[in-house]
Formats: structure tokens, C-alpha cells, sequence
């Protein structure tokens, strides 16, 4: 099992007040040692004594994981942990373990007596060398570890916590499991990308994990297995591989290392370089006995320029004005040809050898329509370069040649509204649907009756397609048979299918495929695509949470005033008692996607349920996932489903769990869901405390200023603008009822944020500071609109549950070591 440390992101706080000491049970403490055999330099004394001791802890917490005695091999003695207070015997140094427990943030100082030189870990990470140790704890589970040259010979060993206050207690009791942490759902080694050979022999598998030694920079690998065995057959670090793609007989690997586009023979295992000197190449693609590729020429900005002359809207995306084209290279003679020459990017879809052609797509600007773009679909003939225009399209996703036509994803409106189930109702752009379109040019939808919406598509040899859906707040596999024009989904056990990847030239296709389920840690499996049967090849449950407990789940839907189900599920705290009375959070999004069933990711459902909150997420009207009726209005709605269904939901809740405290209940959400979050601050007062992320104030500014923001609101506000509908932008905004707030809100924003710039919070933070309500507005310098890198990322989870436990716990002193008054 792998160690997880905790970074400790807050600085301890001198406060007022008594807080008695307690020596800590020897009983609850165990020893390794003394190692006198090894005691020639003491372990403080070595030339390179922080890493020789960072090493010696990961493995003794490796070795010690389950909190069990162990014989511990160490050269040629045999150490056995046991407890502190049998004697020890002999000389030399010794390690020290100690579970620590908390229910809430608590502070207070360690004190080590009766060792040389102590050195103090928490959780594997280093908090400093002293005899005494300040510890700030958020609500959690540990592990002290303790090392030392020796013992003293005038001192007994002895540890002893004393809390900053009468609330600052630890419980020392051994447990067999721990709740799971922050450190674990970041850190813990997860599959993020997957290919398999067409022939299904080989895999070549990508992993990213994170280490506190290494701070923000992953540790990301790639290996090629076989199959068969799930045997490493060729392994990259430093240098990995990107664009990677197999050729059609599964002889040879393409990718792009180094500036350089290179081969890996898979005969030999020997690596060609075939073109050298081609920076920002992407996207390689087997054609025949040659690769396509695509090749950016990034703008150069004039450094001297004072200004900014805008050509578009489009203008406003850092990377619009690089322009990347269509390239070819022929492998055998290394010769480069350019295929495409336009003002405008070209972006390869798919290739025909039949026929000698390739789909492309352009965007050139053009407004004149919702959502205020356009796809242009093109076929470029390779025997001489010509293009013929396929079409042009305001809701295109993505094409594939078939047999005879090809397939097509697109929103519902695509062709004139194809395939739209019922003309008297809203759709919902975003909501993917499947369409055919013959070699005649005639098009015909294939999901129009079916629910989920459709997101990528995968080929087989024999024209099925292989899609990724969105289904409720699960992420399936699906299957189309195109011979019977028929929807089967893929048994793959998971709820949130993250990556998958098909043997399309098996007449009997293997898939491979990565997920999580809602308390479900990530795991890899290989299946015969008609099959049930799987084989397992990875399993983070086992890495990384082996001796973890998790709050059991629970599905919780009810029907809303309108007869409609609205989905939602609750997460029980890890240690739920039903005779308690427990604080509640609500989550949800509202911006058109439901919220999946994700293990872990930037809301970590789990965690919070860990720190003692019962945890409802639903999912209100508007989303895609539950049929076009449904996701049909988020448009032109800004919240007036929306924030019924949550109103509603949460009364539903609250009615239905008796456990649940109604005046302890918490609300938030991000981007749309912040919007919401805002929004509903506006319309009701069921809530304790809010905190929006990344929200948005006002229609009208997000409208103009987000990056995105005109093209979103041409979905979301379709046909609607401030100056033809001022009452959607206006009484929908929740600035424009900001007099109307009571609830205590915390506004979060990364200050770099270009799809809802951090005016948006700006403003709502001006009303309500300007009304005397009660507003915290905190930024996080740098972040853009999502905060992914690994300690900003603590720092906004504690940061949002420091802000909770304030307000739902009564418990100040976590929110105020964060930001005290006086700074």
C-alpha cells in the first residue's frame, strides 16, 4: 500500500486560553528498535540526513500501513514493532508510530522527552526536527511517526499533546482503517489515457500520480503491455510519448517525442526516428504507409505593441490567432508535404483510403445564428488536393466514414432540427445526438428516441459504432448495431467510464477500459466487447486505499411540483451513527451536465462526508443525460427550474432524513452551479451558509466579458439579448436582487479566470459589503476557472470546508488559522 502524506497548509496560531496537557499512553505507541547493528553515524549526524530519514519513514509506514507489529527486516536484524512500553534494549536509533484521530480542526503542541535529536513526521511528511512539534490537524485520521539516534540514558521516553484549548483533543486509539484524505484522492496513481492495437495484442497505458516531494509536478508514465498477460513490454518517464497511434496491421507505433515524430518496430522493439526538427506537432494519424499530422504555427505577438486591435470575438482566446494545418509524411522517405493552406485552422476528422479522402473541419467566424459559430464539414480529395464542402453547421461535434456514408454527432437542431423529438418544445444544444448521412447526402437521426445524450464515437471493422453517452449522472458505454439500428448498453460494471479503447480490426473486438464508480476507486478492465466477463488490469482500491473506509451511499429522488423525477443521491459521513444529528451540504450544477458519479475529482463528494457531512447532490432540470424534454429548459431559463427542483430537492431531503440538522445546511456549486449558488441566495433562506465558486453575478457582463460567454448564452439564452430581452438578463441576475440575500456566502474566484472573470464575484461582493450582509470574497492568485494544481487545490478545499465548519459546526478556529484578522 502506498503512504500518503498530508501537507499541512495553514500556520499555527498563538490564541488565548488554558489547555491542559496529557501524557500520552505508552500502550497506544509502538517501537522499531534500537537498531544498535546499524549505529556507526546516528541518523541526525549523516551528511545526507533529511533524505536518508524521509526514506527510512516511507518505508517503515509501507511496512506499517496496517497499523499491525511486523518483523522488519533492516540489513541482517530482525526488528519486530511493539509497544513503547516494553523496554528497549541496546542502543542505537529508533522509530516510534502513533495513530492519531480527529473530529474536527485541532491545534496544539507535541512533546517528545527522552530522545536524541527527535524528528517528527505526519503521515509520512516531515514537520520538523524538535522536541516539541506544533500541529495544526484538519478533521482526519494519521499517523505519527518519530526518529531518533537513541535513547536518552537520564530520561524516560515519553509523548505529550497539549491542545491550544479545552477542544483541542486527540483520540490515540488504534484503528484498523482510516477515513479517506484529501492527499489520497489527488495523489493515488490513476490510468489517464488507454490505446490498444487493432489487432487487441497491445496496450499502451498512461499513469499520473503526485508525491508531496514533488509539489505540483506529476509523476506520469507509459508503458506498453501485452495483453495477454498484462506484461510490460517497453517503458517511458522522462521522455513520453504523446499523439501516439497504432498502425492499421499493429506492426508499428507512431508518436511524437522530442520534437521528433518516431516509430517503435514492434518485431525488435527498436525505435526509428523518421522526422526531426518539428515542433507543435499533434494529432499523427495512420494513412496507409503514411501519417498525417497536424502542424501549429503559433502567432508571434509583437513584443514592442502597446495595443490590441480586436479581429473578433474569438480574438479574446489567448491561441486563436495560431494557425495550424494538415501535413503528410511519407515514412518510408521521410518526405513532408503540407495538404491544406488556409487563413483559417483545419483540424483532421477522419480518412478514407477507399476513396482517397479526408473529413476536415474549419470555424470561420460567423455570428448569425445561436450559438454564434460555425463548423464547416469538408472533403479533401488527396490524389489532387481539392476540397468539396460537405457542409456547414451551427451545432457539428464530430464525423465518421462508414461503408457507405458516415456518421455524425451533433445537437439536436442539426440539419433544420432532424433530430428534434418534439417540435413544440426547447432542446438543448448540448444534448448529442447520432445521426446518419448516406452517400446521397440524405440524413437521418439515430437517437432520437434515445435519452442519453451522445458524446464520442469509436468505429468497428464492421461500421458499429462504440459511443461514450451521458446517462443520468453515469457515463456508460454503448453499443450501436448498425445493421439493426439498435442502442445495447456495454456491461462494463462502472458508473463514470473515463477511458476506453476497442480492437476495431477483431472480428470478436476486445475492449479495454478505465472508471470510477460514486465510492468505487478507479479500475481498469479488458472484456470481450460482446461479453459480461471481465478481467481486471488495474486497481487503484488496491494501491492507494486498501485500508481506507468510505460512508456508504444512498440513491434519493423525488417528484417535483411539475410530476417530473429528479435524481439525486446522498453520501453518509464514514462513521455514521442514525441517532446523531448531522450538518448537511447540498451540490449541484445546473449548466446543462449532471454531476457524475466520480470517485474523487475537484468536489470530492467523499471527503466531505469523511469530515462529518451528510452530502445530497441532485440533479435539477436542464440537464443533459434524462431526454430532450428535460434538458430542453436550461434554455432561456437561468435558473427558473433550476432553483425550484433544489428548493424543492432539499425540503424532499430534509423531510426524508431525520439525521440531517435543517438549521446546520450548507449550499454551493461552481461557474453555473456558482451562478445558482447566487441565485438562490436570492430566492430562498433554507440554507445556513453558500459558497459560490467561480459564480456568475450578471447575465449581461458574462455575456459580454467571458471568454465563452457569448457562445454559452447562445445555448443558454438562445435568441435572447440584453437588448431584446432586458427582463431574462436583468431579473435573472443575481446581482439585481442582491438586497434580497441573508444567507452568510462565500465568494471564490481564481484571479486568472477567462471563462467567468473574477469580476463576476467582484461584483456580487460590492452589493452585499455595500448592504451590510454578510460576504467573504476569497481569491486564488494565478487560478483560472478550475484549480488543478495540487496545493492550490488543498488550499480551496480547506478553504471551503473551513468556511462550513464556521458556519454549520460552530467550530471558527480551522476558518480563522486560515485567515485571521490580522492579515
Amino acid at each position: 500500500m502506498k503512504a500518503f502524506s498530508l501537507v499541512l497548509t495553514s500556520l499555527t496560531i498563538v490564541i488565548s486560553g488554558i489547555a491542559h496537557g496529557a501524557e500520552i499512553d505508552l500502550n497506544h505507541i509502538q517501537r522499531l528498535g534500537p537498531v544498535n547493528q546499524l549505529a556507526v553515524v546516528p541518523l541526525s549526524k549523516s551528511a545526507h540526513a533529511d533524505a536518508l530519514r524521509a526514506n527510512l519513514v516511507a518505508n517503515l509506514i509501507d511496512q506499517s500501513s496496517d497499523k499491525k507489529p511486523e518483523t522488519v527486516q533492516v540489513f541482517n536484524q530482525q526488528l519486530t514493532w511493539q509497544t513503547a512500553s516494553s523496554k528497549a534494549q541496546g542502543e542505537g536509533w529508533l522509530a516510534y508510530q502513533l495513530p492519531v484521530s480527529t473530529q474536527r480542526f485541532t491545534q496544539g503542541t507535541l512533546t517528545v522527552k527522552g530522545l536524541d535529536n527527535p524528528q517528527v513526521y505526519l503521515n509520512g511528511q516531515l514537520v520538523k526536527s524538535a522536541n516539541e512539534v506544533s500541529l495544526d490537524l484538519l478533521n482526519g485520521d494519521y499517523n505519527i511517526v518519530i526518529l531518533a539516534d537513541g535513547q536518552q540514558q537520564d530520561t524516560p521516553f515519553s509523548l505529550d499533546w497539549q491542545g491550544k484549548s479545552d477542544i483541542d483533543e486527540l483520540d490515540f486509539s488504534e484503528q484498523k482503517t482510516q477515513r479517506v484524505s484529501a492527499e489520497q484522492l489527488f495523489d493515488a496513481q490513476v490510468i489517464s489515457d488507454l490505446t490498444l492495437s487493432p489487432n487487441g495484442k497491445y496496450l499502451l497505458q498512461s499513469t499520473i500520480e503526485y508525491q508531496p516531494s514533488q509539489g505540483d509536478t506529476p509523476i506520469q508514465v507509459t508503458e506498453l503491455h501485452k495483453v495477454s498477460d498484462n506484461s510490460v513490454v517497453y517503458r517511458w518517464q522522462d521522455n513520453r510519448p504523446s499523439s501516439a497511434v497504432w498502425s492499421s496491421d499493429s506492426q508499428q507505433l507512431a508518436f511524437v517525442v522530442n520534437k521528433q515524430i518516431q516509430l517503435l518496430n514492434m518485431a525488435d522493439l527498436v525505435i526509428e526516428v523518421v522526422a526531426t526538427d518539428i515542433e507543435n506537432v499533434s494529432g499523427l494519424h495512420w494513412y496507409g504507409d503514411s501519417l498525417l499530422f497536424n502542424w501549429q504555427n503559433p502567432f508571434k505577438a509583437d513584443e514592442k505593441a502597446t495595443s490590441k486591435r480586436f479581429r473578433a470575438l474569438e480574438d479574446r482566446w489567448s491561441y486563436w490567432r495560431d494557425n495550424t494545418q494538415l501535413y503528410q509524411l511519407d515514412v518510408a522517405s521521410g518526405f513532408i508535404r503540407q495538404l491544406t493552406d488556409n487563413k483559417i485552422s483545419t483540424d483532421f476528422v477522419d480518412s478514407n483510403l477507399d476513396k482517397n479522402t479526408l473529413l476536415l473541419t474549419r470555424s470561420p467566424v460567423d455570428y448569425a445564428e445561436p450559438a454564434h459559430g460555425l463548423t464547416q464539414l469538408i472533403e479533401l480529395n488527396l490524389k489532387d488536393l481539392t476540397e468539396t464542402m460537405i457542409g456547414e453547421y451551427r451545432s457539428f461535434s464530430g464525423a465518421l466514414y462508414a461503408d457507405d456514408g458516415m456518421y455524425i454527432t451533433a445537437g439536436p437542431r442539426f440539419m433544420d432540427g432532424v433530430g428534434i423529438q418534439d417540435k413544440s418544445i426547447e432542446v438543448n444544444d448540448y444534448d448529442g445526438q447520432l445521426y446518419w448521412r448516406d452517400d446521397k447526402g440524405n440524413v437521418s437521426a439515430l437517437s432520437k428516441d434515445f435519452d442519453p445524450a451522445i458524446g464520442s464515437m469509436t468505429k468497428l471493422e464492421n461500421d458499429d459504432v462504440v459511443l461514450t453517452v451521458t446517462e443520468g449522472d453515469r457515463s456508460p458505454l454503448y453499443l450501436f448495431d448498425k445493421s439493426k439500428s439498435r442502442f445495447s448498453k456495454i456491461d462494463t460494471g462502472i458508473d463514470m467510464v473515463t477511458n476506453f479503447s476497442v480492437a476495431v480490426e477483431q472480428s470478436t473486438p476486445t475492449i479495454v477500459f478505465a472508471g470510477t464508480s460514486a465510492t468505487v476507486p478507479q479500475k481498469a478492465y479488458k472484456m470481450a466487447l460482446n461479453a459480461s466477463r471481465k478481467e481486471l488490469l488495474f486497481d487503484s482500491q488496491k494501491l492507494s486505499y486498501a485500508n481506507t473506509r468510505l460512508g456508504e451511499i444512498q440513491d434519493f429522488d423525488f417528484t417535483n411540483k411539475l410530476g417530473q423525477n429528479i435524481d439525486g443521491r446522498v453520501y453518509l459521513p464514514a462513521d455514521f451513527d442514525a441517532n446523531k444529528k448531522y450538518p448537511a451540504l447540498v451540490y449541484y450544477y445546473g449548466g446543462t451536465s449532471p454531476v457524475g458519479r466520480h470517485f474523487t475529482g475537484r468536489w470530492p463528494f467523499n471527503l466531505w462526508a469523511a469530515e462529518g457531512y451528510v452530502v445530497y447532490v441532485l440533479q435539477p432540470n436542464g440537464a443533459t443525460g434524462y431526454g430532450q424534454a428535460f434538458s430542453g429548459r436550461h434554455v432561456n431559463a437561468w435558473g427558473k427550474y433550476s432553483a425550484d427542483d433544489i428548493i424543492e430537492g432539499t425540503k424532499a431531503f430534509l423531510n426524508a432524513h431525520s439525521f440531517v440538522d435543517p438549521k446546520r445546511v450548507g449550499n454551493m456549486g461552481a461557474s453555473y452551479g456558482g451562478f445558482m449558488t447566487m441565485y438562490l441566495a436570492t430566492k430562498t433562506d433554507i440554507f445556513a451558509a453558500s459558497m459560490s465558486h467561480a459564480g456568475i453575478s450578471n447575465l449581461s457582463s458574462y455575456w459580454g466579458h467571458g471568454w465563452w460567454g457569448y457562445g454559452y448564452s447562445g445555448v443558454a439564452s438562445r435568441g435572447s439579448f440584453p437588448w431584446n430581452n432586458p427582463e431574462l438578463y436583468v431579473e435573472q441576475s443575481p446581482l439585481y436582487h442582491a438586497d434580497k440575500i441573508t444567507t452568510p456566502l462565500l465568494l471564490i474566484h481564481g484571479n486568472a479566470d477567462t471563462n467567468v472573470p473574477v469580476g463576476e464575484s467582484h461584483y456580487m461582493y460590492t452589493a452585499l459589503k455595500l448592504l451590510g450582509k454578510e460576504v467573504e470574497l476569497v481569491e486564488f492568485n494565478g487560478q483560472n476557472h478550475h484549480i488543478n494544481s495540487r496545493q492550490a487545490r488543498f488550499d480551496w478545499w480547506n478553504t471551503t470546508m473551513a468556511w462550513f465548519d464556521l458556519k454549520l459546526k460552530d467550530q471558527p478556529e480551522w476558518w480563522n488559522s486560515l485567515y485571521p484578522e490580522t492579515k
